[in-house]
């Protein structure tokens, strides 16, 4: 997979496409255009980094659809919509499905470029904190149950007399597996361990 950043952008107006790819040629990245949704999925690689620019209204597969495509697809990349004919019901629409911004026909170049700045610095968030999600899994994964059953139950607070009692065990065998699970997790303290809890998805945050 390579790292580096491209920003495909799909349009069915050539001239338009055309213009688009000009403008965003000066951020020094990679530009891919398309003339329809269905092209781009031909050959979207979801490995790799950027973000998505899309027509709203196009033949076929609309730029509404092709966000739906990807979310099914369970691809996060980061979405702009551009439209000529928007309104406010599309794009709380377009929000709502997770888009980072609707950009209204005419815009400018600076409203452009910080959008695609935007996005592209959400895109790196994700995928880094997909990584450091997928290794916390690895991390948990390699857990005995048992101590995957303390784990759940330290991040729930429960000081380790309760635990023992519920795991009808020793407070001293809590501790011991406690000590263990924090070495292989590769956690400095409960704080740390409550948010590898939350990456795993065994323990929910309470605001």
């Amino acid at each position: 997979m390579t790292t580096e950043q491209v920003i495909h952008v799909v349009d069915d107006d050539l001239p338009f496409l055309t213009a688009l790819e000009l403008t965003l040629g000066t951020t020094g990245l990679e530009v891919r255009t398309y003339s329809s949704a269905e092209a781009f999925l031909d050959v979207f690689d979801s490995q790799q980094p950027g973000c998505l620019i899309t027509d709203l209204r196009m033949p076929g597969t609309d730029g509404l659809a092709l966000q739906k495509i990807l979310k099914e697809l369970h691809v996060r990349l980061p979405i702009i919509f551009i439209s000529g004919h928007g309104n406010a019901r599309t794009a709380v629409t377009a929000l709502k499905g997770g888009a980072v911004d609707f950009l209204e026909k005419p815009f400018s170049e600076k409203d452009l470029l910080a959008s695609v700045q935007l996005a592209l610095d959400k895109d790196t968030d994700d995928r880094r904190l997909t990584q450091e999600r997928n290794l916390v899994l690895q991390r948990f994964m390699h857990l005995s149950p048992r101590e995957q059953q303390v784990f759940a139950l330290v991040v729930s607070d429960l000081p380790n007399k309760k635990i023992a009692r519920q795991l009808m065990i020793s407070p001293r065998t809590v501790e011991h597996h406690r000590e263990h699970l924090m070495l292989k997790m590769q956690a400095h303290s409960t704080a740390e361990l409550i948010t590898m809890a939350v990456l795993c998805g065994i323990h929910e945050l309470h605001l």
